[in-house]
């Protein structure tokens, strides 16, 4: 089966779709339904009419071919990585049993989320000019720190997500950093009242950053040389009325 030729900003919108997913699943294992409502979608538009996930296997198999991981290497390298149709048969019958837990769910899950990696892959392979801009690959709707709420919060968004920064804006955008919270928490002797403070009382001994902030068609190849041998590997995304619209990682780029 031919994959439909899609447009750039199709495969965008489902390889954020995929993220979202893949996001919601490691965040919290009720995230699984996120992944196959994102593997439906893209089912639906690759197949081209309105079927159930098992239907569209072909057409997302199709669409795998493209990914170097779900191809080749696990191929070569079976022990590492899983074919296609091995993940998709693990995800299907998940879905299919709306009482999956224990064990297999969490099989699932990670049979979902290596899908998606696959899948993400495969949807950035464009055939046509290179995109390197950073709104092809940022994270958009960040979580955003108010200075008014507590650190308690900003430890729960971090622990829940594995952030390993927060964008706060005091008196320009700051970075929240996991090292800073963590030296912040160590050095309070009183730990109810270092988690109830507010992060514009404890902004001083939480050691915020500085944060790079670029624009949306800024090229990526060129932050990456701007900041080599920076510690700070997190780029703030700002449109031209202030507004934060994303933010831009190694992660992303991986």
């Amino acid at each position: 089966m031919n994959v439909p030729t899609l447009q750039w900003h199709e495969r965008l919108y489902h390889r954020d779709a995929l993220r979202a997913g893949r996001y919601a699943a490691l965040a919290d294992a009720e995230g699984f339904d996120a992944i196959c409502f994102a593997l439906e979608a893209l089912g639906l538009r690759l197949f081209g009419r309105k079927k159930n996930l098992g239907q569209y296997e072909q057409a997302l198999a199709a669409l795998a071919n493209a990914s170097v991981v779900l191809s080749r290497l696990s191929e070569t390298q079976p022990g590492r990585f899983s074919t296609f149709s091995a993940l998709f048969a693990v995800v299907k019958k998940a879905r299919n049993d709306a009482m999956h837990t224990g064990v297999f769910a969490r099989h699932a899950t990670a049979a979902a989320i290596e899908l998606c990696i696959g899948l993400e892959e495969a949807l950035m392979k464009e055939q046509q000019l290179p995109r390197q801009a950073v709104k092809d690959f940022m994270v958009k709707s960040p979580v955003v720190l108010e200075v008014w709420q507590p650190v308690a919060y900003a430890r729960q968004l971090m622990l829940t997500h594995s952030f390993s920064f927060l964008p706060v804006f005091k008196d320009g955008w700051k970075l929240l950093s996991e090292n800073g919270l963590a030296r912040y928490m160590l050095a309070s002797k009183d730990w109810a009242g270092a988690l109830a403070r507010t992060i514009d009382e404890a902004a001083q001994e939480l050691d915020l950053l500085e944060a790079t902030v670029v624009g949306p068609t800024d090229e990526v190849q060129k932050l990456l040389a701007d900041d080599q041998g920076k510690e700070t590997r997190l780029w703030l995304v700002e449109e031209k009325q202030g507004r934060l619209c994303g933010v831009l990682s190694p992660f992303e780029l991986m």
